[in-house]
């Protein structure tokens, strides 16, 4: 479930450093200005003699993918929270500190990767998506790969990114329809936030309870998603999400389709929770899957 996170050690001597390239990760850093850097596989690590500060960067399952399995940089694959405590102890040995030690900051993302079957991820469900309701209405943006065509769609907010995007194309496993939907704290406010406590460190990721406090987060704004009909399912039908899940049209014309909203809204949930839709398809392999991570 988890992947990219920023942690940082302090008090981390220049020795300690030294036996951290020399003898794991056997490389030669480079000197940047006020700091030493150097990359171990996927992680990149920077170092700061005169404040004695490790700061360590980048996704903690491609590291164990690549580094502990031996399997390259991927991260298309599940990421359980026993890979997770067996990434932990091996960072503990090679940096010689407990994970108690190793202080979150900065950037956090946790999701999940879901098989979509005969749906491609893209095309038949994420494009559809169209805003994200909390406090307020925000919209879904898009991303385009190199080539220009969509592969993924954002929604943010002051503290985090909702993401969500098609990780078979992603990750260059064509024909494999896996879409990936993950939450990006931007900082360690919503971290924090989400935890519910001040200091954070690695160690709160080994715990269930920090888990199902994620999940939670994953499922709410999932369930906070607006979204677009089928064309199967009509015109008529197509028309009231439109105007129920587009944020513009919605604002645009909020006077006019105020007394309409209730019954959009109906229509709308009856579409989405529908056991024949993939929006209920994806909500449920996402509670299947996460059940999975936690038990193996």
């Amino acid at each position: 479930m988890y992947d990219s996170v920023t942690f940082q050690i302090e008090e981390f001597s220049p020795e300690e450093f030294n036996h951290l390239t020399e003898y794991c990760i056997q490389e030669t850093p480079k000197p940047l200005g006020d700091r030493l850097q150097i990359d171990w596989g996927n992680l990149r690590i920077n170092y700061f003699p005169k404040t004695s500060i490790i700061k360590v960067s980048n996704s903690l399952h491609k590291f164990y993918n690549g580094q502990i399995l031996g399997l390259g940089a991927i991260n298309s694959n599940d990421y359980t929270m026993s890979n997770l405590t067996e990434t932990v102890e091996y960072l503990e040995l090679a940096f010689q500190r407990d994970c108690n030690e190793m202080k979150i900051l900065g950037r956090f993302e946790y999701g999940f990767n879901i098989v979509t079957g005969d749906y491609k991820p893209y095309a038949d469900i994420i494009e559809r998506f169209q805003s994200v309701v909390t406090t307020a209405t925000n919209p879904f943006n898009v991303f385009y790969n190199k080539s220009g065509k969509p592969y993924s769609k954002f929604c943010s907010f002051t503290h985090y990114t909702i993401k969500c995007y098609d990780k078979g194309k992603q990750s260059g496993l064509y024909g494999t329809n896996i879409l990936r939907y993950e939450i990006v704290h931007k900082s360690s406010v919503k971290t924090k936030n989400v935890f519910g406590w001040k200091d954070i460190s690695l160690a709160d990721l080994l715990k269930k309870e920090i888990w199902d406090k994620c999940y939670t987060v994953i499922m709410k704004s999932f369930d906070s998603i607006r979204v677009l009909a089928f064309p199967s399912d009509g015109i008529e039908a197509y028309t009231k999400t439109l105007c129920y899940s587009y944020s513009m049209l919605n604002k645009d014309f909020k006077k006019n389709l105020k007394p309409m909203m209730a019954e959009f809204k109906l229509v709308h949930d009856n579409l989405k929770e529908s056991s024949s839709s993939p929006h209920s398809l994806i909500r449920k392999k996402m509670k299947e899957k996460f059940e999975k991570l936690i038990t193996t």
